[in-house]
């Protein structure tokens, strides 16, 4: 297994990662949110921000694997 394919790895397991944790947080979120509790600045940055960086990541991902298909 060559070194970008070992990145590529890694880089796909954590956008799943982050992707599943930022449902999380969008769940708790909406479950504070209703109870009327205040928020947490880090659960709500992660609820914000989350799913769009797991995209990106997966964005990353599938370049990476076109670039590799291609040089192949």
């Amino acid at each position: 297994m060559s070194t970008t394919s070992k990145t590529m790895t890694v880089i796909s397991r954590l956008a799943i990662i982050i992707a599943l944790l930022s449902a999380l947080a969008l769940i708790g979120t909406l479950v504070l949110y209703f109870q009327n509790i205040a928020i947490p600045a880090l659960v709500m940055a992660f609820a914000v921000w989350g799913l769009p960086l797991a995209f990106i990541l997966g964005i990353v991902v599938v370049i990476g694997n076109i670039v590799k298909r291609r040089n192949t």
